[in-house]
């Protein structure tokens, strides 16, 4: 009669089978046993996987003190640009420079109609807001949705496609006078669980009358092609030009009047992306002013995803 083995060598045997288990069998099984699709969060998509059960407590998406809610009112849209140029920075994530995004005629509207408006910036640390210009040095001013403001609204949902339960969030002017900045940070808060986030980020420059003031972000790479050199900072510090795919970490756009760039904060699984992490480098002379698109992804409520 055979012997049982002992429990030493049954241990020696798993240390020896589980590497060839993972680097051998496994490979060579996968294909004929495929893993179930997960329904954990990392592989859900956003705007198409949600259960009822899933749903996080519905926001008040009539609130137009937060948004700006398509309500029906007309509008037209005096001056709008004859056409913006797209460049495709990146596809993960997902980011933009749109070149003549907004015309002269609106440019020049939104800076008349916000000279009156400014107040100190705020921060926001996810529980109260409060100034603080160590962080955040700027002024910012609320705009009325006028025919203009609804016009670009209208422009920012038309690029994203017309996603079903995006809103555009009330816009703010930023107006950066010498030595405004604002220090390193993400558009997303990490509350879509809790009921929404920025899913993206429209920067568009109003005035670029001004030294510095570039859009900084530390964790994506300078982009082959001296094509970009027209809208990235190509020199570093000492003057030196880069060569196309040179630099090797961070790039920044110029401020230049009319141009956008446009980015995604989340992952279609609802998570926010590390390398939207950026900041508004220092004006050293003259002004900037920027104007925010911000699209909050609202998941649908219950009654809607019923009917």
């Amino acid at each position: 009669m055979a012997s049982i083995p002992k429990l030493s060598s049954l241990f020696t045997w798993a240390l020896y089978f589980v590497p060839i288990y993972i680097f051998a069998l496994d490979p060579l099984l996968r294909p004929f046993f495929p893993a179930l699709p997960s329904k954990s969060l990392q592989d859900r998509d956003i705007y198409n996987d949600w259960d009822l059960a899933d749903l996080p407590p519905a926001l008040n998406t009539t609130d137009d003190t937060f948004i700006s809610p398509e309500d029906g009112v007309p509008f037209n849209c005096p001056g709008v640009p004859a056409g913006y140029h797209v460049h495709l920075l990146s596809r993960a994530p997902l980011i933009i420079y749109l070149e003549n995004f907004v015309s002269d005629q609106e440019v020049k509207h939104i800076l008349d109609v916000s000279l009156t408006k400014y107040t100190p910036s705020i921060v926001y640390d996810g529980v109260t807001e409060r100034i603080d210009s160590d962080v955040r040095l700027s002024e910012r001013g609320l705009l009325e949705r006028d025919d203009v403001i609804r016009c670009l609204e209208d422009r920012a949902r038309a690029f994203q496609g017309w996603r079903p339960h995006l809103y555009i969030e009330r816009m703010w002017a930023q107006r950066y006078n010498v030595s405004g900045h604002y220090r390193h940070h993400f558009d997303w808060t990490g509350s879509f669980a809790q009921g929404g986030d920025r899913i993206s980020t429209f920067m568009v420059y109003l005035d670029a009358d001004c030294e510095g003031g570039g859009t900084n972000f530390p964790r994506l790479r300078m982009p082959p092609g001296k094509e970009w050199c027209r809208f990235l900072e190509c020199d570093d510090d000492q003057g030196n030009k880069f060569a196309p795919g040179e630099r090797k970490e961070g790039i920044t756009f110029k401020p230049i009047k009319g141009n956008a760039v446009f980015w995604q904060n989340l992952r279609p699984d609802g998570s926010g992306y590390p390398e939207t992490w950026h900041a508004s480098y220092p004006v050293t002379a003259g002004t900037k002013v920027g104007l925010n698109i911000w699209s909050w992804y609202q998941p649908p409520k219950r009654d809607e995803l019923r009917g």
